[in-house]
């Protein structure tokens, strides 16, 4: 048998007794088992809060996402530009416009501007 494994639980239950002095959790294997739970979750959020830069000035997850989106669209027309410097197509919108009409089949101007409009809202 294992007995550090029960010197440990029984170290835990010690740390139970002590910690609960205020009756928060109830003194039954379940109030232990409440206790253990929100002790781990606690510890485990802490070590999985992700950083952004800003964060510690107050700067919002909005703000950081927003700011990486711009970057993000920034890059894909820089390289949609390369991507297309050698062919016919002058600009990343034609490029959208024949991938809608490969996808979808033939169809009016009209009907592929409002495809595009309708997929991009």
């Amino acid at each position: 048998m294992n007995y550090k494994v029960t010197k440990e639980v029984i170290d835990l239950l010690e740390q139970f007794g002590r910690e609960n002095a205020n009756r928060y959790y109830p003194e039954t294997v379940q109030g232990f088992k409440s206790w253990i739970c929100d002790r781990e979750l606690n510890e485990c959020a802490g070590s999985n809060e992700p950083y952004w830069e800003g964060k510690e000035n107050g700067r919002t997850v909005e703000s950081a996402i927003s700011t990486l989106l711009v970057h993000l669209n920034r890059y894909a027309k820089t390289y949609s530009k390369s991507a297309i410097s050698d062919s016919d197509f002058a600009t990343q919108e034609d490029f959208i416009y024949l991938i809608n009409l490969r996808a979808f089949g033939r169809m009016t101007k009209m009907e592929l501007i409002k495809k595009i409009y309708m997929i991009n809202r």
